[in-house]
């Protein structure tokens, strides 16, 4: 393998934990944020940018386990490419500005819950 891929595979866990880290203060808990946003997620169907969002979190969810458990794993060759680690730090920015989904969604929802009950 080359110091280049595992250059890759350290970047993309340390942006990984930084999301990670937002969505433990996001949800108030001290880990697994990001299996707590994708779970979240899930149960908010309409979420805007849902289905965009979603499968690549729980790829990169997989990614970051094979990398952090497998012995050996983040020297050996994977499927992350620059443009995944770029993803990575975007929706960390999105969730730094509340303009991830279940950000939208929660703002949504509670908009539509005080017209309600006018």
């Amino acid at each position: 393998m080359s110091k280049k891929q595992k250059r890759l595979n350290e970047t993309f866990l340390n942006a990984y934990i930084e999301v990670d880290k937002v969505c433990c203060q996001k949800f108030g808990i001290s880990t697994g944020g990001v299996t707590d946003y994708i779970n979240r997620l899930i149960n908010a169907r309409f979420a805007p940018g849902r289905d965009e969002v979603l499968p690549k979190l729980v790829k990169y969810r997989n990614a970051r386990n094979k990398l952090a458990h497998e012995e050996g794993a983040l020297e050996n060759d994977t499927e992350i490419i620059k443009p995944d680690i770029k993803w990575l730090e975007g929706f960390k920015k999105n969730l730094d500005r509340k303009k991830d989904p279940f950000s939208v969604y929660l703002r949504k929802a509670r908009k539509y819950a005080r017209r309600r009950r006018f």
